[in-house]
């Protein structure tokens, strides 16, 4: 099943399942020639896959990404350090509703790096071809590709995230909204919302309405909590089953108690958030 896209989500639409005779868009960027030639020979042996389009250039690889719209696209990992990790973020902006499955010998930095910024999986080159097929087809349904050795790098990193200040790479909220739910949970006002982000108060209102209207919450502290809620369901791919947010919850800390550092961190950034000359003078106008 394709899924759908950012835009889709804003205006409410959902893409229509996948036709079962509909073969899987698979799209190869590998320098490697050799290589790149036998990921097109098996895939595209493979009922029920078509390869789209190949190339061996990473600027060309988010053209043609952008062209095609690929359901899966095998991205080598050595493309990433040529182009550094603004690559998948380009491809990810530009065809949300493609699944990145980055490819390497033994490059495991590379692909955590990847993961971290939107990737959804990676593959080794010494993967069986019958395996190849069958790890793309579940990709392209919707399921994230992780080899097991990459477990470990994966809970380091998720054990280093803090409940705050981060963002899912596909969100329902906009970027303004999670600056706005991370301001809220310092408790800041409409008034301090609005002169730190250099907005009118009407702005901030608006913002804060739709935040509300998406989260399906009643109240800003609410929102914090549902937000919070979904930060973790988005990163994750896993949907939870919705407490109700007017009543406190307890978030159990398997990585250890962080209350005492998101609180330190709420002071901080109250603390830093004194408006400066320019600022005010921004607001002023």
């Amino acid at each position: 099943m394709r899924t759908e896209t950012i835009e889709d989500r804003r205006q409410g639409r959902r893409h229509a399942p996948r036709p079962p005779d509909q073969p899987v868009r698979v799209m190869i960027a590998d320098h490697d020639g050799l290589a790149r030639s036998m990921l097109r020979s098996v895939l595209a042996e493979t009922t029920g896959i078509s390869i789209v389009a190949t190339t061996g250039d990473g600027r060309e690889a988010v053209q043609l990404v952008s062209h095609y719209h690929p359901a899966v696209l095998i991205l080598d990992t050595s493309l990433i350090a040529d182009g550094g990790m603004g690559l998948i973020r380009t491809m990810v902006s530009r065809a949300p509703e493609t699944r990145v499955l980055t490819i390497s010998v033994n490059d495991d930095e590379t692909a955590l790096a990847a993961l971290k910024e939107g990737s959804f999986g990676h593959l080794t080159k010494d993967i069986s071809p019958a395996n190849l097929a069958h790890l793309v087809k579940r990709a392209a349904a919707g399921e994230a590709v992780v080899p097991r050795r990459l477990t470990a790098g994966l809970l380091e990193l998720v054990c280093r995230l803090p409940d705050s200040g981060w963002r899912p790479v596909r969100s329902r909220l906009t970027n303004r909204e999670w600056e706005i739910v991370e301001l809220l949970a310092d408790g800041a006002s409409t008034q301090d919302i609005a002169d730190s982000l250099v907005l009118s108060t009407t702005t901030v209102y608006s913002h804060v309405k739709s935040l509300l209207r998406k989260l399906g919450v009643h109240s800003r502290r609410e929102a914090v909590r549902a937000a919070h809620a979904l930060r973790l369901e988005e990163t994750v791919g896993e949907e939870s089953p919705r407490p109700d947010w007017s009543e406190p919850t307890q978030s159990n800390a398997p990585c250890g108690n962080t209350r005492s550092t998101r609180e330190a961190s709420a002071t901080n950034r109250r603390t830093n958030r004194v408006r400066s000359p320019q600022r005010q003078a921004a607001t002023r106008t």
